[in-house]
């Protein structure tokens, strides 16, 4: 392997394959976790009027270094690309990790910066990098094993979600017949009293659309009573999938037989 193979393999191991037992890897990325965390901080005190005149120079030198260097982080990711096998064309290869989601966005939230007009609040989106930078070994494994989890418990979650959103509309519904003689301008269709509905299954009641009749208040305790049951369902399978994915990680393979228990 020539040096600049060699370098480009190591680069390669550095952005893409981070793991927490080399500490050049490990310095090299928390530094850039630092940076995207110190650019979002800078962005929300940017739109505090009191720090944000007297520190215009400040703001703005954070944003050039900032900008520089995922620059140069973003040309080293699409250099060491081909390193994986399925971008491993030179020109292909690199176009096609360059049309990644999170390639597009890396380069969206670079370009931001020369953009004729205010698009300080896509730099938000720097914060989807520290995914990408903090990809170590770990954190990708327990991503992997949730999400594998999850999609085990598909159905059930969609069978949650459609059973929230039928209560939430017959509740609405059912209101919207109550309630519509005698308050109009508050209840006055279903798309309105289902925002009604939404917020008093979620027990977070805002108080801008309360019922007056006293059937209205009797649905309105109801629909409380329920919503607790009803949205504890999604809540409960995705622990179960959390807690089942501990297991797996633990226990990958059979006591018994020694075979994976993750094939059937």
């Amino acid at each position: 392997m020539t040096d600049h193979h060699s370098l480009r393999a190591r680069l390669f191991h550095i952005l893409h394959k981070p793991s927490r037992s080399n500490a050049l890897t490990r310095h090299v990325n928390y530094f850039l976790a630092a940076v995207i965390l110190i650019n979002c901080i800078a962005v929300a005190l940017e739109t505090v009027p009191a720090i944000a005149v007297p520190n215009k120079l400040l703001f703005h030198v954070i944003e050039v270094v900032s900008t520089s260097l995922f620059i140069v982080e973003y040309l080293l990711r699409l250099w060491v690309s081909v390193e994986q096998g399925r971008f491993n064309s030179p020109i292909a290869g690199r176009l096609r990790y360059a049309l990644e989601p999170l390639s597009l966005l890396d380069l969206l939230v670079i370009l931001t910066f020369w953009a004729p007009w205010d698009l300080r609040f896509l730099r938000i989106f720097r914060l989807t990098r520290l995914l990408r930078v903090l990809n170590l070994e770990e954190l990708d494994h327990s991503f992997k094993a949730i999400s594998n989890a999850l999609a085990r418990r598909k159905h059930l979650l969609i069978v949650a979600i459609l059973l929230m959103v039928i209560t939430a509309y017959c509740f609405a519904a059912l209101l919207y017949l109550i309630e519509h003689q005698v308050q109009p301008d508050k209840f006055s269709s279903i798309p309105e009293t289902l925002w009604w509905a939404i917020v008093t299954l979620t027990t977070i009641g805002y108080g801008d659309m309360t019922p007056i009749t006293p059937i209205g208040k009797l649905l309105s305790g109801a629909i409380v009573l329920v919503g607790i049951g009803i949205f504890a369902l999604p809540t409960a399978i995705m622990t179960a999938a959390i807690l089942d994915a501990g297991t797996d990680r633990h226990q990958k393979n059979c006591p018994h037989c020694g075979g994976d228990v993750n094939q059937s």
